[in-house]
């Protein structure tokens, strides 16, 4: 057998599921904070109901996470290997993206 044939027939590298949600819930983190931007979802816009707008805008993106594993993705216990990954899986990344992309569009916006 050649070498050509013996790497043809090799299998692709894939990527884990639990990779593809970590990454996944990044990304949408980094979405929700654009959107809390771009709806100018600060103290001087909504005063005191600021913080419970963009808390909301959070748990929305993180529900829809949620909802693109379950339905879209169509991961299960088995496939992220434990109970309820779907939901806990990658939940403290989200958080500290969501935040830290939060605080430094909104410090950009009101320096800039």
């Amino acid at each position: 057998m050649s070498v050509l044939s013996q790497t043809l027939s090799q299998p692709k590298a894939r990527i884990k599921p639990t990779s593809v949600v970590y990454w996944m819930r990044f990304f949408l983190a980094i979405m929700a904070a654009v959107t809390e931007t771009v709806l100018h979802v600060n103290v001087l816009t909504l005063g005191d109901f600021a913080q419970i707008v963009g808390i909301a805008v959070g748990i929305v993106f993180y529900i829809l996470s949620v909802m693109i594993v379950k339905y879209v993705l169509r991961y299960d216990d088995t496939t992220l290997k434990g109970k309820n990954r779907q939901v806990t899986l990658g939940g403290g990344t989200f958080i500290f993206i969501w935040i830290m992309m939060t605080v430094l569009l909104n410090t950009l916006i009101v320096v800039g």
